[in-house]
């Protein structure tokens, strides 16, 4: 005589809830009305989701109530939740003690291929920053800083000395007049005012042709 095991599925307390209600003769709809909670909350206990409930506590006090409307003992009705939410909760623990996979990623190796790719990528930068550089370089004017005497100067001297500073190998004038620069761009040029307003025009222009020019205005009693 062979024996052949049969695997037997014990309802769940889902499906004997749901079962009770249907034998009330109950809608879900209707059940949801007495209790005066969101349908949710009894879909959710009828299909086993019992993690998506609320609190612990808000449960028993539903089922409390749930359970005279089902005229059903509800010390029966809160052990069979409270077995079903020990087994969830046991399962969520075996789940969450799951070794998480680890990712490896490749190692950076410095090869002597590696470093010349790295060497001529660097190369390549600073090549391409100086022509930038110089680029600019052309493209802009060059600097033209007054230093003395200040702009819109008062004064009761007749003579004065304008000092100031431009780019290296730049032209400068000074009313039209070429003036000496040094090898740092310095600039000393004595001026003899006139009675009055004395407009002083100053202009420097460096070997592309870009210029910078700028109008100080001395008034002399």
């Amino acid at each position: 005589m062979v024996f052949v095991a049969k695997k037997v599925e014990l309802p769940s307390f889902g499906e004997k809830l749901k079962r009770a209600r249907q034998e009330a003769g109950l809608s879900i709809q209707k059940v949801a009305q007495l209790l005066n909670v969101p349908i949710r909350y009894l879909e959710r206990m009828e299909d086993g989701n019992l993690e998506n409930l609320p609190a612990d506590v808000y449960n028993r006090g539903l089922l409390k109530k749930y359970a005279k409307i089902l005229n059903v003992d509800n010390e029966i009705l809160l052990g069979e939740y409270e077995n079903e939410a020990k087994i969830n909760r046991h399962l969520d623990k075996a789940v969450s003690r799951r070794p998480a996979k680890q990712f490896y990623s490749s190692r950076f190796v410095l090869t002597s291929r590696s470093f010349g790719w790295l060497f001529g990528g660097l190369v390549l930068l600073l090549i391409v920053g100086y022509f930038f550089y110089q680029l600019q370089f052309l493209l802009s004017p060059p600097k033209l800083v007054i230093f003395e005497p200040p702009q819109d100067f008062l004064t009761e001297n007749k003579n004065v000395t304008l000092r100031g500073q431009t780019e290296t190998g730049a032209q400068l004038t000074i009313n039209s007049q070429q003036t000496y620069i040094d090898e740092k761009g310095n600039f000393n040029a004595p001026l003899e005012l006139n009675q009055g307003l004395n407009s002083i025009k100053i202009e420097a222009t460096n070997k592309f042709g870009k210029s910078t020019s700028v109008v100080w205005q001395i008034m002399l009693k």
